[in-house]
């Protein structure tokens, strides 16, 4: 458990919370124009919405003052409330009570607009964040001279420094992990931009060339959300299947979700593959698990087996999966070689859990960016849609840590090697990543 932070910094973030909720509570009417803000909720309405959110909250998170002290969390719901004095559409509504639930700090618990809500249009660009700053990284057909590869200084007269942080603000993610919130961000920056600014008919940038780092203002104007989506989940949608190659004494196992629907024969194909390995003289494992956001604990349970020499127990706190709150055997066909994980912002839920444990026995070391998930996260969610507005909650109910010694996990899951692909990497699709693991078992590390 995190030490209660000291009145200052508690004084400090009621204010910056605030801030957001004055912000976006006085931005009503004017660029609001998606297909749910031409209706207007009764300050009634949104009263009666807000307190059946704040009431399920309350009473189902299992673990809520763990990041924020009763009296700040107070503070916060109550001032916000206090803020509904007028009527609104669901996406203003939504802007006051999305940092609200972000502010439980837990991946598990979030908010999303009504089903009927959707975007009309939106900015038609692709963002990409990395180490403070905001790049380009694609257009979708957005008819402008935008240049690809430039550093985004500012949108609408915004800086982008302000910008990402209101976005962050309103995204839920466990404990104060920022890999996650960013991972989200460069996939659908232009939906979050709309969540929160609301629909507008052209943005005006400015962007510094990636050349000669010359700025320049251009204007682009909107596209329909469903192109713009659809040319976006081109570049992002991923095989979800298991997948294995060998190359000499290194192989590559690819394990993109631990759903196991989606990889029904998931026990077999972890025996062959290890089989494989071991027949053939590998002796170099990279296995990758970048955007994997959880699923089953079994198949992590399975995976695991075949990495490790000795008994070992998953689970040491959590509801339901009693097999694995006793030892597990280390499976028969074991790999006694090195092992290298390639973790991102992505890896969430059972993923953490996966992580902290390799991690626990020394079975292989992290390369990549902070994991969005560790030992400790919560589940068991049950879905509640708010009475007049629809927006859907998710609150997570049941706390699930696995069987290793607590720490502070504020941060999220920190890799053994930092690397963060540049807007070179991202433009020329190179993988620095598994690049920097493969020099890794060369080198002899």
């Amino acid at each position: 458990m995190l030490k209660r932070r000291e009145p200052f910094f508690a004084a400090a973030l009621i204010f910056l919370c605030l801030f957001f909720i004055y912000s976006t509570s006085c931005k009503t009417g004017g660029n609001d124009q998606g297909a749910d803000d031409s209706r207007n909720f009764s300050t009634e309405q949104l009263q009666a919405d807000f307190n059946q959110m704040r009431n399920a909250l309350e009473s189902n998170h299992p673990d809520r003052l763990r990041y924020e002290s009763a009296e700040t969390l107070a503070a916060l719901f109550d001032t916000a409330f206090q803020s509904i004095q007028n009527d609104m559409t669901e996406a203003e509504f939504y802007r006051i009570v999305a940092p609200l639930v972000a502010r439980y700090h837990c991946g598990h618990t979030h908010i999303r607009p009504a089903n009927a809500f959707s975007p009309g249009t939106v900015m038609p660009l692709g963002i990409y964040l990395a180490d403070g700053k905001a790049y380009v990284d694609a257009d979708y057909h957005s008819m402008s001279a935008i240049p690809v590869g430039g550093e985004v200084l500012s949108i609408n007269g915004e800086a982008m420094a302000g910008i990402v942080e209101r976005m962050m603000a309103g995204i839920s993610a466990d404990a104060r992990n920022s890999s996650a919130k960013i991972q989200r961000l460069n996939r659908n920056f232009f939906l979050y931009y709309y969540y929160f600014w609301g629909e507008m008919p052209q943005f005006d940038l400015v962007v510094k060339d990636a050349a000669g780092g010359t700025e320049s203002s251009v204007r682009v104007n909107a596209r329909p959300f469903a192109q713009v989506n659809s040319e976006a989940n081109s570049r992002f949608t991923a095989d979800s299947r298991l997948s294995f190659a060998t190359t000499g004494d290194r192989a590559v196992l690819r394990v993109p979700s631990f759903v196991m629907s989606q990889n029904s024969g998931y026990s077999a194909f972890f025996e062959n593959s290890f089989r494989q390995m071991n027949d053939s003289g590998v002796s170099h494992l990279i296995i990758d698990i970048r955007g994997n956001g959880g699923g089953e604990p079994d198949m992590s349970v399975s995976l695991i087996s075949h990495l490790i020499d000795a008994p070992f127990v998953y689970f040491k706190t959590g509801l339901g999966y009693g097999n694995l709150f006793v030892a597990t055997p280390p499976h028969a066909v074991h790999f006694s070689g090195t092992v290298h994980v390639l973790i991102d912002g992505g890896c969430f839920s059972t993923t953490g859990h996966f992580c902290s444990l390799v991690r626990h026995h020394k079975l292989g070391a992290f390369v990549g960016e902070t994991g969005g998930g560790t030992y400790h996260c919560h589940d068991n969610s049950r879905d509640f849609v708010l009475s007049h507005t629809g927006i859907q909650l998710r609150i997570a109910r049941t706390t699930y840590e696995t069987a290793v010694p607590d720490h502070d996990v504020s941060a999220g899951f920190p890799p053994d090697f930092r690397v963060v692909p540049t807007i070179h990497d991202i433009l020329s699709a190179t993988d620095p990543q598994m690049d920097f693991a493969v020099r890794l078992i060369e080198e002899g590390n």
